[in-house]
């Protein structure tokens, strides 16, 4: 019984630290917490059922640290900063599903686009295109805006994205993360990726992570927990492998097996 409450005040508490990071307030740094299944599926916990419809949802969420300023081999081989090229690659993913939409009216798609870092005066995770039918033009002015500085709360942007995703109460929900170093702030990403494989299927998500400018052995565990890991090592191969996932499997009914990409530059990790 001891334990069952230690793990429910946990669960409360992580709860609150959790709505801090992506819905207001400053939030104080946590480095790595410990993998505790228990308190990550207490906070993807929404507090009514959901009616479930058809569609498709999809959340990206993007590293907005201080190592993306760092530069990388662009489309056109000169050098320019991670979160530029990311940047980029972004409004081109809002314009395919944008595309995608208007020539299926018979789907619903929602999309929603984060960036997520710790920041002295804002959450670690931020919301920057809430999840509705994709808006290129809507996004631009945030997009616009991003900067790079502060640390890395993947695993916490995550379990907040799911929350969002779970809300819409669709059919197929996708998580895309891009980031280019290793959690370093609240939950493992592997920890999270656990949990939501072993969710019942009707509200499992899908995951998928690219690793940018970054050995892709460092989300082994990701991999090892159901999501799709994939290598980008320059603006060429970001567009392949969003391409990739976003044709290939969260715009597809039956995604195509991950040994067999569309696109030779596409390094997915084994």
């Amino acid at each position: 019984m001891n334990s069952l409450r230690k793990t429910a005040a946990a669960a409360a508490i992580s709860l609150i630290v959790l709505a801090a990071a992506c819905s207001g307030g400053a939030q104080r740094p946590v480095f790595n917490k410990p993998a505790d299944a228990d308190a990550i599926k207490a906070l993807l916990q929404n507090a009514a059922p959901l009616t479930q419809q058809d569609g498709i949802a999809a959340a990206i969420l993007l590293d907005t640290t201080g190592s993306m300023s760092d530069e990388i081999r662009g489309a056109d081989l000169t050098k320019k900063p991670k979160l530029r090229i990311a940047q980029q690659a972004l409004r081109n993913l809002l314009q395919q599903f944008a595309a995608f939409a208007k020539k299926h009216p018979d789907k619903k798609i929602l999309v929603g686009v984060y960036e997520f870092s710790t920041r002295s005066d804002q959450p670690a995770c931020r919301q920057i295109f809430q999840l509705a039918p994709p808006d290129p033009a809507a996004a631009e002015a945030a997009i616009q805006a991003l900067k790079a500085e502060g640390s890395t709360p993947i695993g916490d942007a995550m379990i907040a994205a799911k929350r969002d995703l779970d809300a819409t109460g669709m059919s197929r929900r996708h998580i895309l993360v891009i980031t280019d170093g290793e959690n370093n702030r609240g939950y493992m990403p592997g920890d999270v990726t656990r949990v939501i494989s072993q969710e019942p299927e009707a509200a499992r998500a899908a995951v998928y992570f690219i690793a940018l400018d970054v050995g892709a052995e460092v989300f082994d565990p990701v991999k090892e927990s159901g999501g799709l890991v994939l290598s980008a090592q320059g603006e060429q191969q970001l567009a392949d492998t969003l391409d990739y996932i976003l044709t290939g499997k969260i715009l597809v009914e039956q995604p195509a097996a991950p040994s067999t990409p569309p696109h030779p530059s596409v390094i997915i990790r084994k």
